[in-house]
């Protein structure tokens, strides 16, 4: 009885991998083309020319919840787009707060102009509503009158959100060291989180990077017009 159950728990194990990595597809270095960093207030910026060097983008925390304010969010938003890099701005979605308090949070925070990317929706926890995340995409979609882009790592994306969250652009979080990239059949995967341990000159400390999964025209497609 005991060897059966192991069997049967390996098995489980191989189909679970399976179907984990179904949507995984190999990487090479034409998906590093277009680079870029997330940062947040952890992250210290002493040299946005360096930074420029090696990022096209940057993706700077905005919010949390219904009334956190990243407290480096102005700053960095303004020398990003001083120094000519795209920028775009996100939101970590707390679980138990409404959805309508946590996207007004956002909202009064960020004001996106022509060449920014969309608004950006951190979801990252378990005990998180789906319908309530589903609430904010729509508010901000509405709002800016843009698709929003729903950030997540790989796994929790494809366990707890996939069929549950409304159909939006993915930026997911998978380790390259595994030598593939994220992609959904019925998602667009448009930017890989691919070290949140990274060096890039210009700011002290790890540093979350990431590339667009495209080329430039496609890249231009998503800013805000």
């Amino acid at each position: 009885m005991k060897k059966i159950l192991i069997i049967s728990l390996v098995i489980l194990v191989f189909l679970l991998i399976i179907y984990y990595l179904i949507d995984l597809n190999p990487s090479s270095k034409s998906d590093f083309k277009i680079n870029g960093i997330d940062i947040s207030h952890y992250n210290k910026v002493y040299d946005w020319n360096k930074v420029k060097n090696h990022s096209k983008f940057c993706i700077i925390k905005a919010s949390e919840g219904g009334s956190r304010k990243d407290p480096m969010f102005n700053h960095y938003w303004v020398e990003s787009k001083n120094h000519k890099i795209v920028r775009g701005a996100y939101h970590f979605f707390t679980p138990g707060v409404p959805a309508i308090k946590q996207f007004l949070n956002f909202k009064n925070q960020v004001k996106l102009y022509s060449g920014d990317l969309p608004p950006i929706l951190d979801v990252e926890l378990k005990e998180c509503d789906m319908n309530e995340v589903n609430k904010w995409l729509e508010l901000a979609e509405q709002y800016y009158q843009v698709k929003p882009i729903i950030y997540s790592d790989y796994l929790f994306f494809k366990v707890f959100m996939e069929r549950k969250v409304n159909k939006c652009p993915l930026w997911l979080y998978f380790n390259g060291k595994y030598k593939v990239k994220p992609s959904f059949n019925n998602f667009d995967c448009v930017f890989w989180q691919y070290n949140q341990q990274g060096r890039v000159n210009g700011l002290i400390g790890d540093t979350d990077l990431d590339t667009f999964l495209g080329d430039l025209e496609s890249f231009n497609s998503i800013l805000i017009k």
